[in-house]
């Protein structure tokens, strides 16, 4: 399972960034939203020695530095192990340090939920569900991050959805889109990405429901588990627990930005 997941995660960068290949990392980069950190990044794939390792990280923030760049992302491959001597080396260097879990469940925790009455969640194929989507992403965005940000990132989004391989599914309450996360299939694998729910609706089980209608839709296509990527430190761990995933894998990401 763990080779369709990296295979999924590959899908998943290619979708939004081109790639360029060397014999050490990958280079992901996505022009249209160049200050985006998910979609412009460099995986170290292969570690020769812990020498070469940190030489080439210090080498890649020295360029990003002298370029000016306003944010330098690096990321361990989930094979590559890590220690705490090179967590602490990430940090005094000035990288936020974050380590990524992988969780799994299978779809039939989906039978074991009950539908929530409160809300309705609508696979974005059609252009009035996928932009109400849009909508609700822009409105998260601006306010965790920026405006401006949030209608570029909003703008990339649509091109991706619009060619229907990674689709939005949207919560409704009163016609209302109040949160939404992505869907992508590949093999028995169904990832979910870009999870939300609006301030204003959360701890209403809205976001159970997006889960559970997502992993209804993927069984019937013959699909057998979903997967998601979460920080280690994040609060929504929780709820994934309850809902039956379970880590499988973790990698280690460096974030260094400007100022």
């Amino acid at each position: 399972m763990l080779t369709n997941i990296f295979t999924l995660q590959e899908r998943y960068a290619l979708a939004f960034s081109t790639r360029t290949e060397h014999p050490q990392v990958r280079v992901y980069r996505d022009e249209s939203v160049p200050d985006m950190y998910s979609h412009n990044y460099t995986e170290i794939i292969s570690v020769p020695t812990q020498d070469w390792l940190q030489a080439y990280i210090e080498q890649e923030l020295r360029h990003a530095k002298e370029q000016q760049l306003g944010h330098l992302k690096l990321e361990l491959h989930p094979s590559l192990p890590f220690s705490e001597e090179f967590v602490s080396f990430a940090t005094q260097l000035g990288f936020e340090v974050n380590t990524m879990l992988y969780m799994v469940a299978p779809l039939e925790v989906a039978d074991k939920l009950a539908p929530n009455p409160q809300c309705s969640v609508l696979r974005g194929d059609s252009i009035e569900v996928m932009e109400a989507g849009i909508r609700c992403l822009t409105a998260s965005d601006s306010v965790t991050i920026n405006p401006d940000f949030a209608v570029r990132k909003a703008n990339r989004k649509r091109e991706i959805y619009e060619n229907g391989e990674i689709i939005p599914y949207v919560c409704f309450v009163d016609q209302e889109p109040v949160g939404a996360c992505e869907w992508h299939l590949y093999k028995e694998l169904v990832r979910m990405e870009e999870f939300f729910i609006l301030d204003d609706w959360q701890r209403r089980g809205f976001g159970t429901e997006i889960i559970r209608v997502m992993m209804q839709d993927a069984k019937k296509l013959g699909a057998t588990h979903m997967y998601l990527t979460t920080y280690a430190d994040d609060t929504p761990q929780e709820m994934y627990s309850k809902l039956g995933f379970q880590e499988v894998q973790r990698h280690l990401e460096m974030i260094w930005i400007k100022n």
